[in-house]
């Protein structure tokens, strides 16, 4: 059922946000990054591939992942404009 003209398909709008649960989990940032970097130096492969990962994700951001296009075409590009 489409919705009318000027009529929101979300009126509620977005779900509030716990601020309380972030501040609290952000004051154990430094111990985690800690942490992620003693299993970055681990002999444990698996670890130490993962924890790698979550720092480079949150250093830099995750990988770009492409969309492919339609059966499997050609990625899809999207231009971000600022």
């Amino acid at each position: 059922m489409p919705f009318q003209k000027g009529q929101s398909g979300n009126p509620g709008g977005r779900p509030k946000e716990n601020d309380e649960v972030k501040r609290l989990a952000r004051k154990h940032t430094k111990t985690a990054i800690e942490r992620l970097a003693f299993w970055l130096k681990s002999d444990n492969a698996k670890a130490s591939v993962s924890a790698a990962a979550v720092l480079l994700d949150r250093a830099w951001g995750k990988a770009v992942q492409p969309v492919s296009g339609d059966a499997g075409g050609p990625p899809i590009t999207f231009v971000v404009e600022k």
